[in-house]
């Protein structure tokens, strides 16, 4: 069974700094996820340059395929030491995250990962070995659906100090926190942002220190299949409608005759819904068997627009036209399939035109390019 990440992140500066002396960085990969938090020694921007270098370094590594071990020791290396502390400049947390389950996670410095699962904190064992005088924790789990993984900065464990928490919020207040918080119908953004929010409350709106926080949630994928325009050839129309009904996941049709084609071939209705017309979207249909079905480029436009402008699932949330119903499913899956038919619609660009200027196959690249950076996996099939 393959397993699948969600992350969600969330970062406070310490009071009266530009920039958080903390760095994050989470990747996708085609068979993992990676990750790399970093905690600069101090604040402001020295830290937030060695924080950031030191992500950027094990990451470019990562992604070249070299070993967890000799990303570590390259760190280990590289990073310097403050000669009057006598402390490591930069502290940090790697990890690989597996879609067999398998998770490898390196620590040196930083607060041990929290593994939530059926909302009681379980304990990992770490490994402890010496990579040039430093001592290294490093440990191999093995995720289930339903866990949640949880990394910190030391800026969460102090909060709170010399006030309600004279110590700070210490390691057993604040997992007891999370295993209360950890429901499964929260996502992992809004999880670290509860997190976030309670550490904030706790410096009384003014950190004394900077705050990282990573959640990853362990769960099946969502996806969804989007079948938009008829094929170039017609032929194709019945093989391309089967092709589609198979498909796992929520199914999305965007395309007036596209969903005439797919509504001929399983023999049902298409009904209509003008109360959904807005002045700039067109109404949406219901058909049985399909999730959604919406008008085809000027829903699509609409779309980008909205993903480009930043409008993000909270915009969105009770509106029902067919371009806020379309982002909003986008948002809430993680894996998105386009199939784009080529065949030309008069209506809406010159036939002596080169299929690479369809207006339909520009807007779904856009498209596909605007989820990617928000994390979601996207491929496009041209019909």
């Amino acid at each position: 069974m393959r397993l699948f990440y969600e992350w969600g992140t969330r970062q406070l500066n310490k009071s009266g700094e530009e920039l958080c002396g903390d760095s994050i960085i989470v990747s996708r990969h085609a068979d993992s996820v990676s990750l790399a938090l970093s905690d600069g020694l101090g604040s402001g921007v020295k830290a937030n340059i060695l924080a950031t270098l030191t992500n950027h370094i094990a990451m470019h590594m990562l992604e070249n395929d070299l070993p967890l071990g000799e990303v570590v020791q390259t760190l280990t290396e590289t990073l310097p030491v403050c000669r009057v502390r006598n402390l490591a400049y930069s502290t940090f947390a790697i990890a690989q995250f597996f879609s067999q389950g398998s998770a490898k996670i390196v620590q040196f410095d930083s607060p041990p990962v929290i593994l939530i699962r059926q909302r009681k904190v379980t304990p990992v064992e770490f490994k402890e070995r010496s990579i040039d005088g430093k001592r290294i924790h490093q440990t191999v789990i093995n995720l289930q659906t339903g866990d949640w993984v949880v990394f910190v900065s030391d800026g969460v464990l102090n909060a709170g100090i010399g006030g309600e928490y004279p110590l700070g919020w210490g390691w057993e207040n604040a997992t007891g926190f999370m295993e209360q918080h950890a429901h499964q119908n929260l996502s992992a953004d809004e999880f670290a942002l509860k997190i976030a929010e309670t550490v904030n409350e706790l410096y009384v709106n003014s950190p004394g220190d900077d705050v990282s926080i990573v959640v990853l949630k362990v769960r099946q994928k969502q996806t969804a299949t989007v079948l938009t325009g008829p094929p170039e050839n017609k032929q194709l129309d019945k093989k391309i409608v089967k092709s589609f009904l198979e498909q796992s996941g929520q199914l999305i049709i965007c395309g007036g005759t596209t969903a005439k084609i797919v509504s001929h071939y399983i023999g049902q209705p298409l009904n209509v819904d003008l109360s959904t017309m807005t002045p700039v979207v067109p109404p949406i249909a219901y058909l049985k068997g399909i999730d959604l079905v919406t008008e085809g480029i000027l829903t699509l436009t609409r779309v980008n627009e909205m993903l480009k402008s930043r409008q993000e699932k909270n915009n969105v949330r009770f509106k029902t036209d067919g371009a806020s119903d379309l982002l909003r499913l986008f948002l809430n899956v993680d894996h998105i399939h386009f199939i784009v038919g080529q065949a030309i619609n008069p209506a809406h660009q010159n036939p002596e035109l080169p299929h690479e200027l369809d207006i339909r196959m520009a807007v779904v690249r856009e498209i596909g390019d605007e989820l990617k950076a928000r994390g979601k996996e996207v491929n496009i099939d041209i019909i």
